[in-house]
Protein backbone atom coordinates (compact mmCIF):
# COMPACT_ATOMS: atom_id res chain seq x y z
CA UNK A 1 0.00 0.00 0.00
CA UNK A 2 0.93 3.63 -0.59
CA UNK A 3 -0.09 7.01 0.37
CA UNK A 4 0.67 10.43 -0.97
CA UNK A 5 1.33 13.13 1.23
CA UNK A 6 2.16 16.28 -0.22
CA UNK A 7 3.08 18.37 -3.73
CA UNK A 8 4.50 20.99 -4.88
CA UNK A 9 3.81 23.88 -7.81
CA UNK A 10 5.86 21.70 -10.10
CA UNK A 11 3.87 18.36 -9.45
CA UNK A 12 6.29 16.34 -7.50
CA UNK A 13 4.65 14.29 -5.49
CA UNK A 14 6.26 12.26 -2.01
CA UNK A 15 4.89 9.97 0.00
CA UNK A 16 5.35 7.01 1.56
CA UNK A 17 4.12 3.01 0.78
CA UNK A 18 4.82 -0.40 2.82
CA UNK A 19 6.82 -2.99 2.13
CA UNK A 20 6.05 -6.97 3.24
CA UNK A 21 7.97 -7.41 6.00
CA UNK A 22 7.11 -4.37 7.83
CA UNK A 23 8.28 -0.93 8.00
CA UNK A 24 7.66 2.31 5.08
CA UNK A 25 9.93 3.69 2.47
CA UNK A 26 9.23 7.34 1.33
CA UNK A 27 9.35 8.00 -2.36
CA UNK A 28 9.31 10.95 -4.79
CA UNK A 29 7.52 10.83 -7.81
CA UNK A 30 8.92 13.25 -10.50
CA UNK A 31 9.00 13.76 -13.86
CA UNK A 32 6.98 10.08 -14.21
CA UNK A 33 9.81 8.80 -12.52
CA UNK A 34 9.77 7.39 -8.73
CA UNK A 35 12.83 7.28 -6.37
CA UNK A 36 12.67 5.60 -3.45
CA UNK A 37 13.67 7.64 -0.01
CA UNK A 38 15.51 5.92 2.78
CA UNK A 39 17.26 7.68 5.32
CA UNK A 40 20.96 6.36 5.70
CA UNK A 41 20.34 6.57 9.71
CA UNK A 42 17.24 4.42 9.61
CA UNK A 43 17.27 1.23 10.80
CA UNK A 44 13.18 0.85 10.46
CA UNK A 45 11.35 2.94 8.19
CA UNK A 46 11.59 6.52 6.39
CA UNK A 47 8.70 8.32 5.62
CA UNK A 48 8.48 11.51 3.29
CA UNK A 49 5.44 14.18 4.48
CA UNK A 50 6.17 17.06 2.43
CA UNK A 51 7.45 18.78 -0.69
CA UNK A 52 8.09 22.52 -1.32
CA UNK A 53 8.36 24.29 -4.77
CA UNK A 54 12.40 23.95 -3.88
CA UNK A 55 12.36 20.20 -4.29
CA UNK A 56 13.55 20.10 -0.33
CA UNK A 57 11.47 17.50 1.11
CA UNK A 58 10.59 16.90 4.83
CA UNK A 59 10.11 13.31 6.64
CA UNK A 60 11.06 11.24 9.19
CA UNK A 61 13.15 8.32 10.09
CA UNK A 62 13.46 5.54 12.64
CA UNK A 63 16.25 3.76 14.23
CA UNK A 64 16.82 1.70 17.16
CA UNK A 65 15.99 4.37 19.44
CA UNK A 66 13.52 7.05 18.25
CA UNK A 67 11.94 8.70 15.19
CA UNK A 68 13.84 11.43 13.98
CA UNK A 69 13.04 14.88 11.26
CA UNK A 70 14.76 14.88 8.39
CA UNK A 71 15.56 17.42 5.83
CA UNK A 72 16.32 16.45 2.03
CA UNK A 73 17.66 18.45 -0.46
CA UNK A 74 17.77 16.83 -4.04
CA UNK A 75 20.43 17.52 -6.20
CA UNK A 76 20.54 16.70 -9.85
CA UNK A 77 23.04 13.87 -10.98
CA UNK A 78 26.15 15.72 -12.45
CA UNK A 79 27.18 15.51 -15.65
CA UNK A 80 29.45 12.71 -17.34
CA UNK A 81 32.79 13.25 -17.03
CA UNK A 82 35.75 13.83 -18.98
CA UNK A 83 36.66 11.18 -21.13
CA UNK A 84 33.14 9.37 -21.42
CA UNK A 85 32.34 7.85 -24.63
CA UNK A 86 29.01 4.89 -23.53
CA UNK A 87 27.27 4.81 -20.64
CA UNK A 88 25.41 1.52 -19.66
CA UNK A 89 22.43 1.05 -17.83
CA UNK A 90 21.16 -1.35 -15.06
CA UNK A 91 17.89 -2.44 -13.71
CA UNK A 92 17.26 -3.29 -10.48
CA UNK A 93 15.64 -7.05 -10.83
CA UNK A 94 12.11 -7.68 -9.63
CA UNK A 95 13.16 -10.24 -7.19
CA UNK A 96 15.94 -7.76 -5.91
CA UNK A 97 15.17 -5.18 -2.66
CA UNK A 98 16.04 -3.03 -5.89
CA UNK A 99 13.43 -3.62 -8.51
CA UNK A 100 12.67 -1.07 -10.93
CA UNK A 101 15.26 0.80 -9.94
CA UNK A 102 17.79 2.40 -12.71
CA UNK A 103 21.36 2.99 -12.93
CA UNK A 104 23.36 4.43 -15.30
CA UNK A 105 27.02 4.32 -15.10
CA UNK A 106 29.47 6.19 -17.57
CA UNK A 107 32.13 4.36 -19.16
CA UNK A 108 35.52 5.44 -20.72
CA UNK A 109 39.33 4.16 -21.66
CA UNK A 110 37.50 0.71 -20.76
CA UNK A 111 36.59 1.78 -17.15
CA UNK A 112 33.66 2.96 -15.29
CA UNK A 113 34.10 6.61 -14.40
CA UNK A 114 30.77 7.46 -12.29
CA UNK A 115 27.74 5.69 -11.73
CA UNK A 116 24.54 7.60 -10.76
CA UNK A 117 21.00 6.27 -9.61
CA UNK A 118 18.29 7.36 -12.31
CA UNK A 119 15.02 7.06 -10.63
CA UNK A 120 12.62 4.06 -10.00
CA UNK A 121 9.97 3.25 -12.28
CA UNK A 122 6.78 0.59 -11.45
CA UNK A 123 7.97 -3.24 -12.11
CA UNK A 124 5.54 -3.92 -14.49
CA UNK A 125 7.02 -1.51 -16.51
CA UNK A 126 9.81 -3.12 -18.34
CA UNK A 127 12.99 -1.68 -20.09
CA UNK A 128 12.00 -2.00 -23.94
CA UNK A 129 15.31 -0.16 -25.86
CA UNK A 130 17.37 2.45 -26.12
CA UNK A 131 17.89 5.58 -29.33
CA UNK A 132 17.17 9.50 -30.13
CA UNK A 133 13.91 9.69 -29.90
CA UNK A 134 13.63 13.53 -29.00
CA UNK A 135 16.15 16.12 -30.70
CA UNK A 136 20.06 16.15 -30.92
CA UNK A 137 19.81 14.52 -26.93
CA UNK A 138 22.17 11.84 -25.65
CA UNK A 139 20.19 8.79 -25.60
CA UNK A 140 16.99 7.85 -24.72
CA UNK A 141 14.95 4.83 -22.99
CA UNK A 142 11.44 3.13 -23.50
CA UNK A 143 9.68 0.84 -21.53
CA UNK A 144 6.75 -0.88 -22.04
CA UNK A 145 3.74 -1.71 -19.80
CA UNK A 146 3.44 -5.66 -19.68
CA UNK A 147 -0.13 -5.35 -18.52
CA UNK A 148 -1.64 -2.81 -20.95
CA UNK A 149 1.05 -2.43 -23.55
CA UNK A 150 1.85 1.39 -23.01
CA UNK A 151 5.16 2.87 -24.47
CA UNK A 152 6.53 5.36 -22.37
CA UNK A 153 9.97 7.18 -23.91
CA UNK A 154 12.30 8.20 -21.10
CA UNK A 155 14.58 11.40 -22.20
CA UNK A 156 18.34 11.19 -20.65
CA UNK A 157 20.38 13.80 -20.84
CA UNK A 158 23.77 14.18 -18.23
CA UNK A 159 22.70 11.31 -16.18
CA UNK A 160 19.82 12.49 -15.37
CA UNK A 161 16.12 12.00 -16.47
CA UNK A 162 14.82 15.03 -18.11
CA UNK A 163 11.07 14.39 -19.04
CA UNK A 164 8.90 11.35 -20.36
CA UNK A 165 6.43 11.38 -22.24
CA UNK A 166 3.93 8.37 -23.54
CA UNK A 167 4.03 7.26 -27.03
CA UNK A 168 0.68 5.31 -27.12
CA UNK A 169 -0.49 1.82 -26.55
CA UNK A 170 0.19 -1.15 -28.68
CA UNK A 171 -1.62 -4.38 -28.61
CA UNK A 172 0.64 -7.20 -26.52
CA UNK A 173 0.26 -9.33 -29.32
CA UNK A 174 2.52 -6.79 -30.68
CA UNK A 175 6.69 -7.26 -29.26
CA UNK A 176 9.64 -5.41 -30.06
CA UNK A 177 11.87 -6.50 -32.25
CA UNK A 178 14.22 -3.96 -32.57
CA UNK A 179 15.32 0.13 -33.04
CA UNK A 180 17.04 2.14 -35.90
CA UNK A 181 16.47 4.66 -37.81
CA UNK A 182 13.92 2.95 -40.63
CA UNK A 183 12.51 6.28 -42.50
CA UNK A 184 16.26 8.22 -42.71
CA UNK A 185 15.20 10.96 -40.56
CA UNK A 186 18.15 10.55 -37.73
CA UNK A 187 16.06 9.57 -35.25
CA UNK A 188 15.44 6.14 -33.97
CA UNK A 189 12.64 4.42 -34.62
CA UNK A 190 10.54 1.02 -33.16
CA UNK A 191 10.00 -2.01 -34.93
CA UNK A 192 7.50 -4.35 -33.93
CA UNK A 193 6.34 -7.78 -35.07
CA UNK A 194 2.98 -9.63 -35.00
CA UNK A 195 3.54 -12.92 -32.82
CA UNK A 196 0.54 -14.36 -34.21
CA UNK A 197 1.14 -13.12 -37.74
CA UNK A 198 4.79 -12.52 -38.61
CA UNK A 199 3.66 -9.41 -39.47
CA UNK A 200 6.28 -6.38 -39.01
CA UNK A 201 5.27 -2.63 -38.55
CA UNK A 202 7.56 0.04 -38.40
CA UNK A 203 6.88 3.15 -35.93
CA UNK A 204 8.43 6.26 -36.91
CA UNK A 205 9.43 7.78 -33.77
CA UNK A 206 10.69 11.80 -33.27
CA UNK A 207 10.16 14.38 -30.55
CA UNK A 208 8.85 11.71 -28.06
CA UNK A 209 6.13 11.14 -31.10
CA UNK A 210 4.45 8.80 -33.03
CA UNK A 211 4.57 10.18 -36.54
CA UNK A 212 3.96 7.19 -38.62
CA UNK A 213 3.88 4.23 -39.13
CA UNK A 214 4.39 1.61 -41.71
CA UNK A 215 3.47 -2.27 -42.41
CA UNK A 216 6.52 -4.22 -43.91
CA UNK A 217 5.08 -7.44 -44.60
CA UNK A 218 4.76 -10.87 -43.37
CA UNK A 219 7.40 -13.49 -42.58
CA UNK A 220 7.36 -16.78 -41.54
CA UNK A 221 6.94 -17.18 -37.39
CA UNK A 222 9.93 -20.05 -38.31
CA UNK A 223 12.37 -16.51 -39.74
CA UNK A 224 13.44 -14.73 -36.25
CA UNK A 225 14.34 -11.18 -36.06
CA UNK A 226 18.63 -11.56 -35.20
CA UNK A 227 19.39 -7.62 -35.63
CA UNK A 228 19.57 -4.71 -37.33
CA UNK A 229 22.28 -3.07 -39.30
CA UNK A 230 24.41 -1.62 -42.54
CA UNK A 231 24.37 -4.97 -44.14
CA UNK A 232 23.84 -3.59 -47.78
CA UNK A 233 26.57 -1.01 -47.56
CA UNK A 234 23.67 1.87 -48.99
CA UNK A 235 23.77 3.57 -45.08
CA UNK A 236 20.44 1.96 -44.61
CA UNK A 237 19.05 0.21 -41.53
CA UNK A 238 18.31 -3.96 -42.92
CA UNK A 239 17.09 -6.59 -41.06
CA UNK A 240 18.59 -9.60 -40.21
CA UNK A 241 16.47 -12.51 -39.44
CA UNK A 242 17.21 -16.47 -39.52
CA UNK A 243 15.48 -19.88 -39.72
CA UNK A 244 14.74 -21.26 -36.74
CA UNK A 245 14.69 -24.81 -38.66
CA UNK A 246 17.35 -24.60 -41.02
CA UNK A 247 19.83 -22.05 -39.59
CA UNK A 248 19.05 -20.27 -42.86
CA UNK A 249 20.00 -16.17 -42.49
CA UNK A 250 18.06 -13.23 -44.80
CA UNK A 251 18.35 -9.76 -45.35
CA UNK A 252 15.82 -7.74 -45.79
CA UNK A 253 16.73 -3.68 -47.28
CA UNK A 254 14.94 -1.22 -45.77
CA UNK A 255 14.42 2.10 -46.76
CA UNK A 256 11.87 4.79 -45.99
CA UNK A 257 10.07 2.47 -44.55
CA UNK A 258 9.74 -0.12 -46.97
CA UNK A 259 11.26 -3.04 -47.43
CA UNK A 260 13.40 -2.88 -51.01
CA UNK A 261 15.36 -6.15 -51.50
CA UNK A 262 16.06 -9.24 -50.06
CA UNK A 263 19.03 -11.62 -50.05
CA UNK A 264 20.15 -14.97 -48.89
CA UNK A 265 23.27 -15.34 -47.33
CA UNK A 266 23.76 -18.88 -46.54
CA UNK A 267 23.14 -21.40 -43.87
CA UNK A 268 24.94 -22.05 -40.45
CA UNK A 269 24.52 -24.94 -38.50
CA UNK A 270 21.81 -24.38 -35.38
CA UNK A 271 24.47 -25.00 -32.98
CA UNK A 272 25.83 -21.25 -33.86
CA UNK A 273 23.47 -18.91 -31.75
CA UNK A 274 23.19 -15.17 -32.99
CA UNK A 275 25.40 -13.17 -30.31
CA UNK A 276 25.60 -9.72 -31.93
CA UNK A 277 26.06 -7.10 -34.96
CA UNK A 278 29.24 -5.03 -34.59
CA UNK A 279 31.83 -3.21 -36.49
CA UNK A 280 33.88 -6.18 -36.01
CA UNK A 281 35.98 -6.06 -39.55
CA UNK A 282 36.21 -2.08 -39.63
CA UNK A 283 34.58 1.04 -38.53
CA UNK A 284 30.99 1.57 -40.02
CA UNK A 285 30.68 -2.11 -40.77
CA UNK A 286 27.77 -4.34 -39.69
CA UNK A 287 28.93 -7.37 -38.60
CA UNK A 288 27.06 -10.68 -37.54
CA UNK A 289 28.95 -12.77 -34.94
CA UNK A 290 28.04 -16.13 -33.63
CA UNK A 291 28.69 -18.00 -30.85
CA UNK A 292 28.67 -22.07 -30.70
CA UNK A 293 26.51 -23.64 -27.67
CA UNK A 294 29.00 -26.01 -26.98
CA UNK A 295 32.31 -25.25 -27.13
CA UNK A 296 31.66 -21.34 -26.70
CA UNK A 297 33.33 -20.49 -29.81
CA UNK A 298 32.89 -16.64 -31.03
CA UNK A 299 33.34 -16.76 -34.89
CA UNK A 300 32.84 -13.49 -36.85
CA UNK A 301 30.90 -13.17 -40.13
CA UNK A 302 31.93 -10.05 -42.28
CA UNK A 303 28.71 -8.67 -44.28
CA UNK A 304 28.69 -6.48 -47.30
CA UNK A 305 26.91 -5.48 -50.13
CA UNK A 306 24.23 -8.42 -48.69
CA UNK A 307 27.11 -10.79 -48.41
CA UNK A 308 28.98 -12.69 -46.37
CA UNK A 309 32.43 -11.87 -47.60
CA UNK A 310 34.73 -13.70 -45.09
CA UNK A 311 34.43 -15.58 -41.90
CA UNK A 312 36.71 -15.54 -38.73
CA UNK A 313 37.43 -17.25 -35.98
CA UNK A 314 37.43 -14.73 -32.82
CA UNK A 315 38.01 -17.87 -30.05
CA UNK A 316 36.57 -19.55 -27.62
CA UNK A 317 35.47 -18.37 -23.90
CA UNK A 318 33.76 -20.76 -21.57
CA UNK A 319 30.74 -21.13 -21.42
CA UNK A 320 30.25 -19.92 -17.98
CA UNK A 321 30.79 -16.83 -19.37
CA UNK A 322 27.48 -15.00 -20.49
CA UNK A 323 27.37 -12.64 -23.61
CA UNK A 324 26.53 -8.89 -22.48
CA UNK A 325 26.57 -6.95 -25.44
CA UNK A 326 29.41 -5.57 -28.36
CA UNK A 327 30.01 -1.84 -28.25
CA UNK A 328 31.46 0.92 -30.41
CA UNK A 329 34.74 2.51 -29.73
CA UNK A 330 34.39 5.74 -30.46
CA UNK A 331 38.11 6.78 -29.71
CA UNK A 332 39.20 4.36 -32.25
CA UNK A 333 36.94 5.32 -35.35
CA UNK A 334 36.80 8.59 -37.28
CA UNK A 335 33.75 9.33 -35.72
CA UNK A 336 30.74 7.55 -34.21
CA UNK A 337 27.25 8.15 -35.41
CA UNK A 338 24.33 8.44 -33.22
CA UNK A 339 23.05 4.94 -34.18
CA UNK A 340 26.46 3.70 -33.30
CA UNK A 341 25.79 5.11 -29.90
CA UNK A 342 22.87 3.66 -29.81
CA UNK A 343 23.70 0.01 -30.74
CA UNK A 344 26.19 0.28 -27.75
CA UNK A 345 24.15 1.60 -25.31
CA UNK A 346 21.37 -0.99 -26.29
CA UNK A 347 23.51 -3.65 -26.00
CA UNK A 348 24.83 -3.36 -22.58
CA UNK A 349 21.39 -2.17 -21.35
CA UNK A 350 19.90 -5.62 -21.81
CA UNK A 351 22.05 -6.74 -18.86
CA UNK A 352 19.29 -5.16 -16.49
CA UNK A 353 15.75 -6.42 -18.10
CA UNK A 354 14.95 -7.76 -14.24
CA UNK A 355 14.97 -11.31 -15.58
CA UNK A 356 17.15 -11.89 -12.22
CA UNK A 357 19.96 -13.09 -15.00
CA UNK A 358 23.48 -11.78 -15.08
CA UNK A 359 22.13 -8.05 -15.30
CA UNK A 360 20.20 -8.61 -12.20
CA UNK A 361 23.19 -9.55 -10.52
CA UNK A 362 25.20 -7.09 -11.27
CA UNK A 363 23.00 -4.47 -10.74
CA UNK A 364 22.25 -5.95 -7.11
CA UNK A 365 26.33 -5.77 -6.61
CA UNK A 366 26.43 -2.06 -7.64
CA UNK A 367 23.52 -1.15 -5.68
CA UNK A 368 25.55 -2.68 -2.47
CA UNK A 369 28.98 -1.38 -3.54
CA UNK A 370 26.82 1.96 -2.41
CA UNK A 371 25.60 3.09 -5.61
CA UNK A 372 21.92 3.46 -4.90
CA UNK A 373 19.44 6.23 -4.76
CA UNK A 374 20.48 7.35 -1.80
CA UNK A 375 23.95 8.91 -3.27
CA UNK A 376 22.59 11.38 -5.15
CA UNK A 377 20.75 12.93 -2.32
CA UNK A 378 22.02 15.10 0.60
CA UNK A 379 19.95 14.65 4.05
CA UNK A 380 20.16 16.31 6.95
CA UNK A 381 18.65 15.30 10.26
CA UNK A 382 16.52 17.29 12.40
CA UNK A 383 15.59 15.58 15.83
CA UNK A 384 12.71 16.26 17.89
CA UNK A 385 13.39 16.75 21.50
CA UNK A 386 10.22 15.49 22.27
CA UNK A 387 10.50 12.00 20.56
CA UNK A 388 13.71 11.45 22.93
CA UNK A 389 17.20 11.24 21.64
Amino acid sequence: MAATAGINASGQIVGYYYQDTGGTHGFLYSGGTYTTIDDPLATGSTSAFGINDMGQIVGYYQNAIALHGFLLTITPNPPPPAGTTADMILRGANSSAYAGQYEIYDIGNNAILAGYSLGQVGTDWQFAGLGGFFGSDTTDMILRNTNTGTFEVYDISNNNITNAAALGTVGLNWQVAGFADFNHDTMTDMMLRNNSTGGFEVYNISNNQITGTAFLGTVGLDWQVEGFGNFSSLGESDMLLRNSNTGGLEVYDIANNQITGAAFLGTVGLDWQFAGVAPVSGAGRSDLVLRNVNSGAFEVYDIANNAITSAVSLGAVGLDWQLGGFAVDPPTGSAASMDDVAQLVQAMAGFGGGSGGAGADLATAALAAGTSPQDVLTAASIDDDSRGP
